[in-house]
């Protein structure tokens, strides 16, 4: 009976590992961070990663829905941060960015990064 439960918890453990092995990458960190407050108008907007991705879009909004121009890198090789300069200075406002990637485990992922800027530079 003692063997019994021991195999069991021991496939319980397998699943578990397996399924934390095959999980999709994750976003931990952005500049501006997400929510931020910001004084003045961003120069660039950063995400990373857990693990590498191939950022395959980055797109910025206005809170009016406008698109604003951001210059992503010609390199769009997989890595763990992803850059891209904004073109011109944000007006004060709400924005927000949205992005996607592929995953290392090879499925597509993507969100979305809101922040606002409290006065135009």
């Amino acid at each position: 009976m003692g063997w019994t439960r021991r195999g069991a918890a021991l496939a319980a453990l397998a699943c578990i590992g397996a399924r934390s092995a095959a999980a999709h990458s994750l976003l931990v960190g952005s500049e501006p961070a997400e929510g931020a407050a910001l004084p003045a108008s961003p120069e660039a907007i950063t995400l990373r990663f857990n693990e590498r991705v191939q950022l395959t879009a980055l797109r910025l909004f206005a809170a009016d829905g406008a698109e604003w121009p951001v210059a992503r890198p010609r390199d769009l090789a997989p890595r763990a941060e992803h850059g891209a300069r904004i073109a011109r200075p944000l007006q004060a406002g709400a924005w927000r960015a949205t992005w996607r990637a592929i995953s290392a485990d090879g499925h597509e992922i993507g969100g979305t990064l809101r922040f606002r800027v409290e006065a135009a530079r």
